[in-house]
């Protein structure tokens, strides 16, 4: 199915697991600190360039990846913002790799305007009854974010079997 085409607003679907590699922080939702710090590290994902400087990435397609949770999402967890790779490539210092668990993803159309439409996604997300495995959850922002007027993210869940 091409992202292009994808018009169901929530689904699920499995993943083969896949390796992203770029900028990254550690955060927790307390107090609005991981508005702030993911706000942060988008501006540096676009200051540094980060698409020239990943020499194995598969397409453009920008993927930010939730991963190292420390419990649920009230505890910190790890963000990388990035481009999936294929084989194996040396990462650069000041970049994180991050494998995406394989398995059973929930999967939620975020779209209209952004961030707002994100937020409130991620909100019904915590606030489910979803049996969430907190391994890895990623947002996809493929052309349809690009596309004027649909601004879609596709929000991917990792759950439990």
């Amino acid at each position: 199915m091409s992202l292009e085409t994808f018009e169901v607003k929530a689904a699920i679907d499995t993943i083969k697991g896949f390796d992203v590699v770029g900028v990254s922080i550690v955060t927790t939702n307390e107090d609005g600190k991981a508005t702030d710090d993911i706000n942060a590290l988008w501006e540096r994902f676009f200051k540094e360039s980060v698409g020239q400087n990943v020499t194995n990435k598969i397409d453009d397609v920008i993927y930010a990846v939730y991963s190292d949770y420390e419990g649920d999402h009230e505890k910190p967890y790890r963000v990388t913002i990035g481009y999936k790779t294929q084989g194996s490539e040396k990462t650069p210092d000041s970049m994180h790799l991050v494998h995406v668990e394989p398995g059973d993803y929930g999967i939620m159309s975020a779209q209209g305007a952004q961030p707002q439409s994100l937020i409130d996604t991620w909100t019904a997300i915590w606030s489910s009854d979803l049996n969430r495995s907190y391994k890895t959850d990623f947002e996809v922002y493929g052309p349809r974010f690009f596309a004027d007027g649909i601004n879609e993210v596709l929000v991917h869940i990792g759950l439990n079997e």
